[in-house]
């Protein structure tokens, strides 16, 4: 009777150590599986690089008065820096400096608030190709213009843009291209005596190449 009592006690221990361990297998596993890393880790969550982005104009029927004394027909170019940053599976936050010569003046953009969607195509730990939508919430633009009467000023330009974009990472390396693009223009200030606000709609085609790399 006791060797009995002792084996059922044996079987009662075991039985909950048992338990035991499986209840710490499944919540190790259900932390493993929270804990999955991004699909970025390994190559880097940050990108840095150097882009042409040129833009042809498709109306002006609103640009202010500083802008209609440049000559008609020329675009903007930009010339810059881009950073950006993964901030989710597939979000992307992207910042942009550049010079631009836009309207036959240079001057200055500044894009501080993209964001992109970076869907995989192929993704692994060699190389990853990605389509991503881009949209600009406020691309500000300041170009040292001249007024009718070749007085000095400043003009400042607000605009939105969207786009598409085609990553390529192979390693370190990054490269993408967007052949889709649409910048709208929609705000025009200008300084000096013949300052003016002018606000209209005038939309730009749009194309961006950079080559930089992933860290």
């Amino acid at each position: 009777m006791a060797s009995s009592t002792r084996r059922g006690s044996r079987l009662a221990v075991i039985g909950k150590s048992l338990v035991v361990g499986l209840a710490l297998a499944w919540a190790g596993s259900a932390t493993a599986d929270t804990d999955v890393p991004p699909p970025d880790e390994g190559m880097g969550w940050e990108r840095f690089s150097v882009l042409y982005s040129p833009e042809v104009e498709l109306s002006d029927t609103s640009l202010g008065p500083a802008l209609q004394s440049a000559l008609r027909g020329n675009g903007v170019q930009n010339f810059g820096l881009e950073s950006s940053m993964q901030t989710g599976w597939l979000a992307r936050y992207h910042a942009q400096l550049d010079y631009t010569y836009g309207y036959g003046f240079s001057g200055v953009r500044f894009e501080p608030l993209g964001f992109g969607w970076a869907f995989p195509i192929v993704r692994n730990r060699e190389m990853r190709l990605e389509i991503e939508p881009l949209f600009s919430a406020a691309d500000f633009l300041f170009l040292f213009s001249k007024d009718a009467a070749n007085n000095a000023n400043v003009t400042f330009l607000l605009s939105t843009g969207v786009e598409v974009q085609l990553n390529l990472t192979v390693g370190p390396f990054y490269v993408y291209a967007s052949p889709l693009g649409l910048e709208l223009r929609y705000l025009e200030v200008t300084t000096g005596s013949l300052g003016a606000i002018t606000t209209g709609m005038d939309p730009f085609f749009r194309f961006r190449l950079g080559v930089g790399i992933q860290y």
